[in-house]
C-alpha cells in the first residue's frame, strides 16, 4: 500500500530527487482571534442600538486593533513552514526578507517530541526538539530548526524517527 503523496510547498529550494515526507505548520492561534471579533461586533451593534455611542466606538476600534493582530497572525502562519524530506528538515519562514534553513538528517543526533496542554488536544500541537552535529549547529537555533513548534507533530515526529532510523 502506498502513502498518499504530500503537497511539497512552493518557495523551497528541494534537491534534485528529495520526496517530501511531512509538512507542518505553526499553531493558527489567530483563529481564536476571529471569535473575539464577532463578539466585538456584537457589542458595538448592541451598544449603538441602545443609544450607548461610546461603548459602541470603543468596540469599533477594539475590532480595528484585533483585526491588525489576526492579519499579522495569519500572515506570520502562511509564511512559515517546516518540511520533512527524505534527505532533511527545512524550515522557511518570511513575507519580503525570505529565509530557509535546512539540517542534513545524518547530522540529527537526538529529536524529542512534547505536547504541551491543552493545545495538543486541539490540533496534536507539539514542539519538536531537534539536536544536531557540526560546527553550524549553533547557527541552525536562529533559523528555527532547534525547536520547531507545529501542528500535527505526532506524525511529524512519526516521520522524522522513521526517516532517522531506516530499515528498523
Amino acid at each position: 500500500m502506498t502513502e498518499p503523496a504530500i503537497h511539497a510547498p512552493g518557495g523551497i529550494i528541494y534537491e534534485p530527487g528529495e520526496r517530501v515526507l511531512a509538512v507542518g505548520r505553526p499553531f493558527a492561534w489567530w483563529v481564536l482571534l476571529v471569535g473575539l471579533e464577532l463578539v466585538l461586533l456584537i457589542v458595538a451593534a448592541i451598544a449603538s442600538s441602545q443609544g450607548q455611542q461610546v461603548i459602541a466606538y470603543a468596540a469599533l476600534a477594539a475590532v480595528f486593533v484585533a483585526l491588525l493582530y489576526l492579519i499579522s497572525g495569519y500572515l506570520q502562519w502562511t509564511t512559515r513552514v517546516w518540511v520533512l524530506t527524505d534527505r532533511r528538515v527545512i524550515a522557511k519562514s518570511g513575507i519580503l526578507n525570505r529565509t530557509q534553513a535546512a539540517v542534513l538528517l545524518e547530522r540529527v543526533q537526538d529529536a524529542s517530541l512534547t505536547k504541551p496542554f491543552p493545545a495538543s488536544l486541539i490540533a496534536d500541537y507539539g514542539i519538536l526538539h531537534l539536536e544536531s552535529a557540526g560546527i553550524h549547529s549553533a547557527a541552525l537555533v536562529t533559523e528555527g530548526l532547534n525547536e520547531i513548534a507545529i501542528t500535527g507533530a505526532s506524525r511529524f515526529y512519526a516521520q522524522l524517527t522513521d526517516a532517522l532510523t531506516p530499515g528498523r
